[in-house]
């Protein structure tokens, strides 16, 4: 398993759910969907559909973005 993975995968565990911006101000991961697709493919399940997010952006824009919540191994 490769390192981002294992940081996704720890961090769910611990918190339960990750967005994007968590993933790339925790990890600098900027491709969170295809880690979790990865991890998908692993075993691991998250809540369908994934949730999505409705809020406004640092520049006051409003804007949506993905929260990915863990379940387990399947």
């Amino acid at each position: 398993m490769s390192t981002q993975k294992e940081q996704v995968l720890a961090y769910v565990r611990t918190n339960g759910t990750i967005t994007h911006r968590e993933a790339e101000d925790t990890y600098a991961i900027t491709r969170l969907a295809a880690v979790i697709w990865d991890l998908k493919d692993l075993g691991h399940q998250f809540v369908e559909p994934t949730k999505i997010i409705k809020g406004v952006n640092k520049f006051g824009t409003k804007c949506t973005w993905a929260k990915y919540e863990y379940i387990g191994r399947a």
